[in-house]
């Protein structure tokens, strides 16, 4: 009875594991090679982008304040609005500013941490290929396929679906007792089919827990609301920390400043903690500082705190790693995709599975083209068979 069942199940995944790898293989091929660059996406941007993002003179004694940086961008551009300032994380970083103005399409701009100088700007949003666009469309394309919301969405149900495919590649791959070490080898000379099945079912096999958590943080990153309600229904889960909106600020109202949020948010974070950045939203009266402890998952941090920007009191704060074990949970899906969980090992990890799809998807072409190629000459042959029999 199960040898009876079991023919058709490796039949309908057999199915399903050739079709949707075949006809999803390119966007996870894509998704995959761009993972693999934005595992070193500071490095990457920082080395296309020096003129930007590293100080003129490299590393300084002691970087300016933040108030500078947005000093120069308001300089530069009177009026600007400015949302927030990524501070500098290494000796020769610049300080990263996020802006708008009517007058630019420019909406982040580096400042030299050293001198206070505007160094460049750029659109972060560009559709192009240059030199100072590349990291980040490859990051807009990774994360949102350049579709806003809804592309995230769909990535995080082509992540399910992904999810699926490899999990029906393993059951079809799974050896036999005894049969392991053959199973994630490969001989050489034996010819493109059989070196591409051997291949295909011995990364897989190796690599298949790997992608598989990859996969599934990716469905937490593209629905994480939904990913959430999952976890909430298995464990507790507190709701999500927002500092209550405060009145607007009005024009010339005094202020802390960026000046006063960093020196606050130093105050109140933990002895061994980096501040990050600072982002302010003047409709809700609040800055918003992202804080790296010393254990922290990710290079921007994982601690939050909001700060109210007329008396610089702390309103709220939200530190998962502190949290519960549904919070950690949620807050180590994005250290784990990206692989910065545990530095540079996890990231020269993670970009490395980043150029498995693309061997899935050419060892799986070539076996599905040589499987039709010996299809086609066994019913030429069947059908030779038949015409001399008639003959006969």
């Amino acid at each position: 009875m199960k040898a009876k069942l079991r023919k058709p199940l490796r039949s309908a995944l057999s199915f399903l594991h050739r079709w949707t790898g075949l006809i999803l293989g390119s966007v996870l091929v894509l998704a995959g090679l761009s993972g693999s660059l934005l595992a070193f996406d500071h490095e990457l941007d920082g080395w296309l982008n020096a003129a930007m993002l590293r100080n003129t003179a490299g590393v300084c004694a002691a970087p300016l304040p933040p108030s500078v940086a947005a000093r120069a961008v308001e300089q530069a551009w009177p009026g600007a609005a400015i949302a927030a300032i990524t501070l500098p994380q290494a000796p020769a970083d610049s300080y990263r500013v996020q802006f708008k103005h009517a007058s630019t399409a420019a909406n982040e701009a580096g400042v030299d941490a050293c001198s206070g100088q505007l160094l460049a700007s750029r659109d972060r949003d560009a559709v192009t290929l240059d030199r100072a666009h590349l990291m980040p469309l490859l990051l807009r394309w990774h994360m949102t396929l350049l579709q806003g919301k809804t592309g995230r969405e769909v990535l995080g149900w082509l992540a399910v679906v992904w999810v699926a495919l490899l999990l029906a590649g393993l059951y079809l791959a799974w050896p036999r007792p005894g049969h392991w070490r053959r199973s994630v080898t490969v001989t050489r000379g034996v010819g493109a089919f059989r070196t591409s099945y051997e291949l295909h079912r011995a990364a897989g096999l190796i690599a298949a827990l790997f992608l598989l958590v990859v996969a599934g943080s990716g469905f937490f990153m593209g629905l994480p609301q939904l990913g959430r309600q999952l976890v909430a229904s298995v464990a507790t889960v507190p709701p999500e920390t927002r500092a209550a909106p405060q009145a607007p600020l009005a024009a010339g109202e005094a202020e802390i400043g960026w000046d006063g949020a960093a020196a606050r948010a130093r105050a109140l974070a933990p002895p061994d903690a980096t501040l990050v950045m600072l982002r302010r939203d003047p409709a809700r009266g609040v800055y918003q500082a992202r804080v790296r402890r010393a254990d922290d998952w990710q290079p921007v941090g994982t601690l939050r705190m909001f700060i109210a920007m007329r008396g610089g009191d702390l309103l709220s704060r939200a530190d998962p790693i502190s949290g519960t074990a549904a919070q950690r949970f949620l807050a180590v899906m994005f250290p784990l995709h990206s692989g910065s969980l545990y530095g540079l090992p996890t990231r020269v990890l993670t970009a490395f599975l980043g150029l498995l799809p693309l061997l899935f998807f050419v060892t799986g072409l070539v076996i599905w083209i040589s499987r039709r190629r010996l299809q086609h000459r066994g019913r030429q042959a069947a059908q030779a068979r038949a015409r001399a029999a008639r003959r006969a």
